[in-house]
């Protein structure tokens, strides 16, 4: 893996000396997919390391925003929990109100309002090896703790895919309305353990996320877009879950 590491670390240096670069694609996902262009990554939907076992995160240097590590559907009592958790507990869109959406960052540590009328909660479950999802109303009644994210399933994700990370940083511009960006360091980790995932998410360091939305137009209005339930985790906390290789 130490060969691997030196490998990208030569080729980050290489991009890094072309200076400003402009954007391949739009949207949020559009700096890391600039850069795995440049390492002629094609894109795929697979659940594996970006490059030669090694996953590559790429944020903004200014920003200290969350990263999402990886994204994993809910279990429960429903063939589609999340589809499900938006029916019953979401609230309107913005732009079309008659249908619901549920985006939104729940916590271990304190209850996330949710719409006008509930709270959602992670709660960690040593014994069961399950992470639940307790949902409230606004008295602090529990409604329900049927769903759940399996430690089984978490730690296969976290192995195969990020047991050995890159972090990007990079800053951006604008220059005749085109996007551009530089890459500017590059640091890289190693996984320390699944215990130590689990604790973060226990002090509220972990996140979950829902990005339940819709699609806004054509055929499809109204329907549902899952785009993924992310665990995420800022990069204050990274040293936290993974040891800093040394180069």
């Amino acid at each position: 893996m130490y060969k691997n590491i030196i490998e990208l670390k030569e080729k980050f240096e290489e991009i890094k000396k072309l200076c400003w670069i402009k954007s391949t694609i739009n949207g949020n996902s559009s700096i890391g997919r600039t850069f795995e262009t440049l390492l002629g990554n094609e894109e795929n939907s697979f659940e594996i390391p970006d490059y030669n076992g090694i996953e590559i995160k790429t944020k903004l240097s200014k920003k200290n925003i969350y990263t999402t590590l990886f994204n994993c559907k809910p279990e429960g009592l429903h063939y589609m929990e999340t589809e499900r958790l938006k029916d019953t507990y979401g609230y309107p869109d913005s732009n079309i109100p008659k249908y619901k959406v549920l985006n939104n960052s729940v916590f271990c540590n304190n209850k996330t309002i949710i719409g006008n009328n509930f709270k959602f909660q992670l709660v960690v479950n040593r014994k069961d090896k399950k992470i639940y999802l307790y949902i409230y109303d606004l008295k602090n009644n529990l409604i329900e703790n049927n769903v759940y994210w399996d430690f089984d399933i978490l730690k296969e994700k976290l192995y195969r895919k990020l047991k050995y990370l890159a972090y990007i940083k990079a800053i951006k511009k604008y220059t005749k309305n085109e996007v551009y960006f530089k890459y500017t360091k590059i640091n890289f980790y190693k996984l320390k353990s699944f215990e130590e995932f689990i604790k973060l998410i226990e002090q509220g360091k972990i996140r979950i996320t829902f990005k339940i939305s819709i699609y806004k137009k054509g055929k499809k209005i109204g329907k549902t877009y899952d785009h993924g339930t992310g665990f995420d985790i800022k990069e204050e906390n990274l040293i936290s879950l993974y040891e800093k290789i040394k180069i």
